[in-house]
């Protein structure tokens, strides 16, 4: 992972954007991106150095009727990264105790009309076994090389037969809840954020993080048990989503303590969480 990213600087926001900032304190971020406000404007500054950035998405998101916070530019910084500039909204993140609106809020998405989004819908993806099978020696997963082979031989087996099983597209956002929902304080969600993955995709697969709820029946009556969901694909959507932060944590020698809390763990869940959706 690359080193902390730097924010524009107010000469040249003023100059690129015609905006006026005060001090720009560090604000938190993500995993691919560090992020800055002065309590009017927030200035997302992305790691990589070649990350490509999209932002008509977010304008038509808005227009779609969800509360997705739109960009007022962007630009690239002194040491070369690009970065985006939207208002700053108010809000806590999203926790446990909200796990029925942020159902809500990702039945919301799944419901957007897709037509005219200009979204790709790709293939299914087989990244955590082209990023993991060659460091299954690595220090940090060494000692659980058997049990990672094994969740590793699952996935390729469930890949496979995910791969032959047509199911609907949805807008998929891919990294709901938590840090990329933002709240007021009755409890109602005032922001999305985070729209960098998102794609066309079945709705399986972005609920994966009924994973990480305590009381996923709750998550479950809030989303809808109206749709049919197919078993497969909702596999396919656990296993991607914890061995692939796994996968992204070992490559990148980062959070060594997420190896656990969001890849084993998870994968440890995934059986459980299964029952829950039969």
């Amino acid at each position: 992972m690359s080193s902390a990213a730097r924010p524009p600087t107010r000469t040249e926001l003023h100059r690129r954007l015609d905006i006026d900032v005060g001090e720009l304190r560090p604000h938190p971020g993500g995993y691919e991106a560090d992020a800055f406000t002065d309590g009017t404007w927030f200035v997302k500054v992305w790691h990589k150095r070649d990350r490509d950035v999209d932002l008509t998405l977010l304008d038509r998101l808005a227009a779609a009727g969800l509360p997705v916070p739109v960009a007022v530019g962007a630009g690239v910084t002194d040491d070369g990264r690009r970065y985006a500039v939207f208002p700053f909204v108010a809000g806590r993140h999203a926790a446990s105790d909200d796990v029925e609106e942020v159902a809500r809020g990702l039945r919301r998405v799944h419901d957007v009309a897709v037509d005219g989004l200009a979204l790709a819908a790709p293939p299914l993806s087989d990244e955590p076994l082209v990023m993991l099978r060659p460091r299954l020696d690595h220090p940090w997963v060494r000692e659980r090389a058997d049990e990672l082979r094994a969740w590793l031989e699952r996935f390729e087996y469930v890949l496979a037969a995910a791969s032959e099983t047509e199911v609907p597209m949805v807008l998929s956002h891919d990294d709901f809840g938590g840090m990329n929902v933002l709240l007021d304080d009755d409890g109602r969600i005032v922001a999305m954020l985070d729209w960098d993955w998102a794609r066309l995709g079945p709705r399986e697969h972005d609920l994966w993080l009924v994973t990480d709820e305590s009381r996923p029946e709750r998550f479950l009556d809030a989303y809808g048990r109206d749709v049919e969901l197919d078993a497969t694909h909702l596999e396919f959507g656990l296993l991607r989503r914890a061995l692939g932060d796994l996968a992204a944590r070992v490559v990148d020698e980062v959070d060594r303590p997420g190896v656990t809390t969001w890849g084993f763990d998870r994968l440890g869940r995934v059986d459980a969480t299964l029952a829950h959706f039969r």
